[in-house]
């Protein structure tokens, strides 16, 4: 698909918006407070019915995803991560993405080949989420990495929720293996996984 812009699905985007919507409806946030921290598109997109099928604009859900990780989380990078295992559930229990329902029957990879092809499945979910990410995976002696690239538009609360959401798909696959990340530069999120010791006994 060619994008003017870098887009989100709506099935991401109502995570975020049912979020601040409960954050509003419980009082963690007044609208006036809404309307002076957010933009016009914000506040819109607040009172839209968000279409789990239809392309988003990422800033808007960064936008909205930033207010909630400053509301909800009070700048706590666990809370987010926490997020990102909630919407990841939610789109396994859902069952629109075969992918991921194809991830779970896998389960957890006993060789390093099967690591890399892993990764690659993870890419492609994400790459069904987001417009305009370029991936690319890599093995060494010691972690899987996989790269974001042209991510400038990829917001800290994304990277965050982004490592959760990857996260639950091993929880998934009955590993307890955890992701972790760094922005190496202002267009490059870089995830790594630490190799599990049977996997290290390869190299």
């Amino acid at each position: 698909m060619v994008a003017t812009e870098p887009l989100v699905k709506g099935s991401l985007m109502l995570g975020v918006v049912v979020t601040m919507r409960r954050h509003r409806k419980q009082g963690r946030i007044s609208s006036d407070e809404l309307t002076a921290r957010l933009s016009k598109s914000g506040l819109e997109m607040l009172e839209e019915k968000i279409d789990i099928g239809r392309w988003y604009p990422i800033r808007i859900f960064c936008e909205l995803l930033d207010l909630d990780w400053a509301v909800g989380g009070r700048g706590d990078p666990d809370y987010m991560r926490s997020e990102g295992e909630k919407a990841a559930e939610r789109l396994f229990v859902s069952g629109i993405y075969q992918q991921l329902q194809y991830a779970e029957r896998v389960g957890r990879v006993h060789a390093r080949d099967a690591l890399i092809r892993q990764a690659k499945l993870i890419t492609t979910i994400t790459g069904t989420l987001y417009s305009f990410l370029e991936f690319r995976v890599q093995l060494n002696a010691q972690e899987l990495q996989i790269d974001y690239g042209n991510a400038a538009a990829f917001s800290e609360a994304l990277r965050y929720t982004t490592e959760g959401f990857m996260n639950q798909i091993n929880k998934r696959q009955k590993s307890s293996a955890r992701w972790s990340s760094k922005r190496a530069r202002p267009d490059l999120v870089i995830f790594t996984l630490r190799l599990p010791q049977r996997l290290l006994a390869e190299s």
